[in-house]
């Protein structure tokens, strides 16, 4: 080889090799983004007011009552289809000097495209991804809506709003958030078309950057004008018949 090319093919080599190299270094790795919106660590909790609202057709009364639940990212173990999955404890107290009681658990299942939660059996995907405003799928694809009780989870479209933007959700202001409208359907109205039947379903859920879940608004009820109670000419109130809650969080980790 001749003498006098060896000082520029190791200086072609060693530039090549630290080309390469800073190329490497200056490539960041892909921010998950169930991470993101959703934390999944174990020790992670969300603490939330929650006000719960009950509407009974029987007795015709509305009950709301007030309280706070804290959810725990608890542990971790592989679904059915050798994913790995989350549990999270949910705790519950009236009072904020009260000692956390248990109360239910829920499943987390996070992949590269969606964020899954299973809730007393009921599969939702709460978020997919790549997230973007306008971005819609159905929610509800997992549920048994044959089932006359889960009928009225048929078809939900979810989509992206607000990504990126703040939120109030009553108690805090929270940054770099993504608000997921569920469900917004009212059919018929019993104060002013008393005879005729009624539905209201309202679900909604905001997420922010590092934290998770920091608000849901979910309120279903149906009216039925032959029930005894509204077919009474003594009651002047439409008596409905469901359930909705609002949960705002307070605190975090």
């Amino acid at each position: 080889m001749n003498k006098k090319l060896l000082p520029f093919l190791l200086l072609a080599v060693l530039f090549t090799v630290t080309y390469f190299a800073c190329k490497k270094a200056d490539k960041k790795p892909a921010v998950d983004p169930t991470n993101e919106y959703y934390p999944l660590q174990i020790g992670k909790y969300v603490i939330y007011n929650v006000d719960s609202t009950l509407w009974d057709d029987t007795l015709c009364v509305v009950q709301i009552r007030h309280h706070q639940m804290m959810y725990t990212v608890a542990d971790t173990f592989t679904d059915a289809q050798g994913r790995l999955s989350y549990r999270v404890d949910v705790r519950m107290r009236h009072q904020t000097e009260d000692e956390w009681e248990p109360h239910s658990v829920f499943y987390v299942t996070g992949t590269s495209t969606t964020l899954e939660t299973i809730h007393s059996g009921l599969h939702f995907i709460n978020l997919q991804f790549p997230i973007a405003n306008g971005t819609s799928w159905k929610g509800n694809a997992y549920v048994n809506t044959t089932d006359p009780d889960l009928t009225y989870f048929s078809n939900w479209d979810y989509t992206y709003s607000n990504v990126g933007g703040s939120f109030n959700n009553g108690v805090v202001v929270y940054n770099n958030t993504v608000t997921v409208n569920e469900r917004d359907e009212t059919i018929g109205d019993p104060d002013n078309i008393p005879r005729q039947p009624a539905t209201r379903n309202l679900s909604k859920e905001v997420y922010a950057s590092g934290i998770g879940m920091i608000y849901r608004q979910y309120i279903h009820w149906t009216y039925d004008p032959g029930s005894i109670q509204n077919n009474d000419p003594n009651n002047p109130n439409r008596c409905r018949k469901g359930n909705g809650v609002v949960m705002m969080a307070v605190d975090h980790n």
